[in-house]
C-alpha cells in the first residue's frame, strides 16, 4: 500500500469526498478540477487508486493539494473493497462520492451541506444528475423534476432499490460507518445499492429538485456485463431475506424477469435504447444550470492541466 495521507489538511473537514478510481487518467482532471471549483472548501478527498496501470495516482497526487488524501493498492482489488477502504479513511462530517470519469457543479457539497444540517430527520440526501454521453454533452436527466419542492421521506419499510442516485448523494458521517461495501462487487457497480439499502432500512432521506452532478453513462455496456450487475442485485436481496423472506424471493423473482428483458433487448439491438429509457429529457433551466456548470469546470480544467473537454 502506497500512500500521501495529507497530514496538512484539517484534522476533521465537513464533508469526505470519496473517489476510487481505476485506469482514469484520461478523465480524473474533469473530476479533480471539479473538487477543486467547489464553492465550499472545507472538503477533504479520500483518493484510491484501485491497482491502476496508468499514471492515475500521479495525476491526484501532482495536484499537491493536502486536501486530496491519496491511497493506491498494488493490486487490483474491486470496487467494493477499494470503497470500504476509502470509507474507513474518512474524517468528515460527511461523506460524498465522485467517480473518477464524472463530475460535480461547483455548488454541489455547499448545498447538499446545507441540506442535511437544515434537516436532522434526513441521514442521507441525494440530487439529480445530468446524463452525459459521448463528447460530454447532456443527453438527459436522472432524478427529481425540476421544480418539485425538496422532500423529506422516512426509512423504507419494504425491500427495494434505493429511490435515488448514489454518486449525487452526501451521507451523515456516522451513519454512514454503520454500513459496509461488499467486496464480493468487485467488478460491478451494485455494491452502491447494497450499501445504500443498509442505510436506508434505518434511516430517513432528502430528494433535492436539481442537478448536481454529471454522470458518464458507459457507452460500452455490454450484456454480460448487465447480467453480472443483476446478479449481484440478487444477492443483495438474498443478503435480506432473513428480515424480508417474502420479499426478498418476490425481488429476485424481478430480477429475473428484468434480465430476460435485456437479453432480449441485446438479441433485437435495443439494448441502448433500453439503457438510455433510464433518463428523462432535461428542462430548459437544467440545461442552463449544466452549461453554467460545465464552463467553469472546463475553465478549471484548463488553468490546472492545460486542456479543456
Amino acid at each position: 500500500m502506497a500512500g500521501n495521507a495529507g497530514t496538512e489538511g484539517k484534522v476533521k473537514p465537513a464533508v469526505s469526498v470519496m473517489m476510487v478510481c481505476y485506469n482514469a487518467a484520461a478523465t480524473l482532471p474533469w473530476a479533480l478540477a471539479s473538487l477543486l471549483a467547489q464553492t465550499s472548501s472545507d472538503w477533504e478527498c479520500i483518493f484510491v487508486d484501485d491497482g491502476s496501470t496508468d499514471c492515475s495516482f500521479d495525476v491526484a497526487v501532482g495536484l499537491g493539494d493536502p486536501r486530496i488524501r491519496a491511497f493506491q493498492f498494488e493490486t487490483n482489488r474491486g470496487r467494493g473493497a477499494a470503497r470500504q477502504f476509502a470509507l474507513e479513511q474518512a474524517r468528515g462530517e460527511y461523506l460524498c462520492f465522485l467517480d473518477a470519469d464524472d463530475w460535480m457543479y461547483p455548488g454541489r457539497l455547499q448545498t447538499e451541506m446545507d441540506f442535511l444540517e437544515a434537516e436532522p430527520k434526513a441521514a442521507v440526501v441525494s440530487a439529480g444528475m445530468a446524463v452525459l454521453y459521448r463528447g460530454g454533452d447532456m443527453a438527459g436527466t436522472r432524478g427529481s423534476a425540476d421544480g418539485n419542492k425538496p422532500q423529506v421521506f422516512p426509512p423504507i419499510t419494504r425491500l427495494r432499490m434505493p429511490p435515488f442516485s448514489f454518486p449525487a448523494s452526501m451521507i451523515r458521517m456516522k451513519a454512514a460507518k454503520l454500513c459496509k461495501f461488499d467486496p464480493r462487487f468487485r467488478a460491478s457497480a451494485v455494491e452502491d445499492a447494497g450499501f445504500l439499502i443498509q442505510l436506508l432500512l434505518n434511516h430517513g432521506y432528502g430528494i433535492l429538485n436539481r442537478s448536481l452532478y454529471a454522470y458518464t453513462e458507459n457507452s460500452t455496456v455490454t450484456l454480460e456485463r448487465i447480467m453480472t450487475d443483476y446478479h449481484f442485485v440478487g444477492q443483495i436481496f438474498r443478503d435480506n431475506r432473513a428480515r424480508f423472506p417474502v420479499q426478498s424471493r418476490i425481488k429476485n423473482l424481478e430480477v429475473f424477469a428484468k434480465s430476460l428483458v435485456y437479453r432480449g433487448a441485446f438479441a433485437f439491438k435495443r439494448s441502448e435504447w433500453l439503457v438510455r429509457r433510464r433518463s428523462r429529457p432535461p428542462t430548459l433551466k437544467e440545461v442552463e444550470e449544466f452549461q453554467l456548470a460545465r464552463r467553469m469546470v472546463a475553465l478549471r480544467v484548463e488553468n490546472i492541466f492545460g486542456a479543456s473537454k
